[in-house]
C-alpha cells in the first residue's frame, strides 16, 4: 500500500501546480513546486549580484512543500550542504544543468 502524499502536495496539485518529488540518499522524500521562469530569472539576478547562497536558499525555501520551508531551515542548520544539493536538483528539473555537445561547423 503506498503512503499518501503530504497535504501540502495534494493542495498544490489541486491548484494545478506541477510538483517535483526529490529523493535523498537516505530515501527521504522532498516535495517542491516546480520552479517557473520568474523563479529562475530572480535566481540568476540574485546570484549575479554576488549573492549566490541567498539565491540558492530563496529558491529552495520558496518552492518547498514538504518538508516545509521552516523544517528545511532547521535541516540546514544540521546539514548546511543540503540546501545546495536540493537547489541543484531543482535546477536540473528545469534544464539548468543540461549538458550539450558543441561542434564547430
Amino acid at each position: 500500500m503506498s503512503k499518501a502524499l503530504p497535504q501540502a502536495v495534494q493542495d498544490a496539485q489541486k491548484a494545478g501546480k506541477t510538483v517535483l518529488e526529490l529523493t535523498g540518499d537516505d530515501d527521504k522524500k522532498y516535495y517542491f513546486v516546480k520552479p517557473g521562469t520568474k523563479d529562475i530569472e530572480r535566481f540568476i539576478a540574485t546570484a549575479t549580484k554576488g549573492k549566490a547562497f541567498s539565491a540558492v536558499k530563496t529558491l529552495v525555501l520558496e518552492k518547498a512543500l514538504s518538508p516545509s520551508a521552516d523544517e528545511l531551515s532547521r535541516e540546514y542548520e544540521e546539514n548546511p550542504g543540503k540546501m545546495v544539493a536540493l537547489n541543484d536538483a531543482l535546477q536540473s528539473a528545469v534544464g539548468m544543468r543540461e549538458d550539450f555537445a558543441v561542434k564547430k561547423l
